[in-house]
């Protein structure tokens, strides 16, 4: 029987830092090139797995909205671009 070990989930905020700290080390220059383009590469899949997640959370979202005294439904969360708040009624 194969058995599968689950990998330790790694929040959207440790690839986030982790992206910040590769930005921080190609700003500073001090990397030869190979290292840079590896830095590069590797910021690329991490930005890659942050969107990814950001899409599933964006999916998971959901806005309740109140209706008379004790009815609710659910709707899909939506920010209209350049918005910074939720749909209000």
């Amino acid at each position: 029987m194969k058995t599968k070990k689950k990998e330790k989930e790694i929040l959207f905020e440790d690839y986030l830092k982790k992206l910040e700290k590769i930005v921080q080390q190609l700003e500073e220059g001090e990397l030869t090139l190979d290292e840079s383009v590896k830095l590069y590469e590797e910021g690329m899949s991490i930005s890659k797995i942050c969107l990814e997640k950001l899409n599933k959370a964006k999916q998971k979202i959901e806005q309740l909205v109140v209706k008379g005294e004790e009815k609710y439904s659910l709707k899909p969360f939506s920010i209209k671009k350049g918005e910074n708040t939720v749909n209000e009624l």
